[in-house]
């Protein structure tokens, strides 16, 4: 393959993506249904956490099993379910993206029904099942095509919903204090002193920062088709981690089984997120020290090296595979199983990369440059 092969395609696909957003829908200008839905959604969130426990002991009350592994699929699933419908009121909120959001809806109902098909050639369609058990313990008995529909349903709504809730959360987050940390950095510039945000980024001893600058990417694109692609590609990866963390442990798997582990990995891939969109974010900004040193330092590549900083991961996991093999596990069980968590995983990761860069990314990153400048021009002479 030819070097810059890949950023030909890329560069083509983002052209075709721009053409179509042109054509599908007039291109409308970012507006906020509500200005204060950041404060409003940070001051709340903890009230909505509180709950969510609330219900899960609730749950666990009412069904009466205290098992381990009930109480970690009931709490993951409180969860996605509560996440799902935070997602409708964020939804009405949401910034106004290239695609309209109809486009968006119905990539998410092409992945659902990949995600929907995999889980029936693997004999487990876990939100179906859920929505029928639950059904069935406050005495609503349903039918086959009735609990078909509803179970798509609940899938797509989790799918898409529960998308924009937690996308909603991490970009108000980020939105709000994100601009404080580079400022915390730009006060403590030239003095030598050192922060907890220096230590994050993983700031290096010898770099004596004297001024933090925000350089934000800029590109002829409305659709940044490879900030989408490096989400999903992330995100992918990550699940990947945690899953074989989970899928291999032998504890976990003689205490829970393969079908909760796989229920439980499904659903916690919706929240992964929260560990990839801060220093993605990070990059888009064009976060970066200046020093005495002839080449600036990207603060991105710090908070990635904190995320993925060693290798051990996969010593950690070829232990636990041989452990778990050990101790009487069928390799193929657990290959199977690791195999089909791959296609929810990847319908999931796309339909967050999609959302995020349509809806998310030039906004937040908008936001996050003009607090900054700001703030860093309020604090010079």
């Amino acid at each position: 393959m030819r070097p810059g092969w890949t950023s030909e395609k890329m560069e083509k696909v983002s052209n075709l993506l721009d053409n179509a957003a042109t054509r599908l829908y007039p291109r409308r200008d970012s507006i906020k249904s509500v200005p204060d839905r950041d404060q409003r959604l940070i001051k709340s969130f903890p009230y909505f956490i509180a709950l969510c426990l609330v219900i899960w002991i609730g749950c666990m009350v009412y069904l009466g099993d205290y098992s381990f592994s009930k109480l970690v699929e009931i709490l993951c699933l409180t969860f996605v379910a509560c996440f799902a419908v935070l997602g409708v009121p964020c939804l009405i909120m949401m910034d106004r993206g290239v695609f309209s959001n109809w486009v968006i809806f119905l990539l998410a109902v092409f992945m659902t029904g990949l995600l929907w098909l995999s889980e029936i050639y693997m004999g487990q369609v876990y939100y179906a099942e859920a929505i029928y058990d639950i059904m069935n313990v406050v005495g609503v008995h349903l039918d086959e095509v009735v609990n078909f529909v509803l179970g798509f349903g609940g899938t797509l709504a989790i799918m898409f919903f529960t998308s924009i809730g937690v996308l909603s959360v991490i970009s108000a987050y980020m939105r709000q204090y994100m601009a404080r940390v580079f400022l915390s950095m730009q006060k403590r510039a030239g003095t030598g002193e050192r922060g907890k945000a220096e230590k994050f980024f993983k700031v290096p001893d010898i770099i004596d920062v004297e001024e933090v600058v925000l350089e934000p990417r800029k590109d002829a694109h409305v659709f940044h088709f490879s900030t989408s692609v490096e989400v999903t590609v992330y995100l992918f990866l990550l699940g990947l981690l945690v899953s074989s963390y989970l899928f291999v442990n032998p504890l976990l798997i003689s205490v829970m089984g393969w079908q909760t582990m796989l229920a439980v990995t499904m659903m916690l891939s919706m929240f992964t997120p929260s560990l990839i969109l801060p220093w993605v974010i990070v990059r888009s900004v064009g976060a970066k020290v200046r020093s005495s040193a002839p080449r600036d330092y990207y603060l991105w590549i710090g908070a990635r090296k904190r995320l993925f900083s060693t290798f051990i991961a996969l010593g950690v996991f070829m232990m636990m595979f041989i452990l778990s093999v050990y101790l009487g596990n069928s390799v193929t069980e657990i290959i199977l199983t690791y195999i089909s968590f791959l296609v929810p995983l990847l319908a999931t990761s796309i339909v967050y990369g999609a959302i995020y860069t349509n809806n998310f990314d030039i906004q937040v990153c908008k936001a996050i440059c003009e607090k900054f400048e700001k703030g860093k021009n309020s604090d010079d002479p």
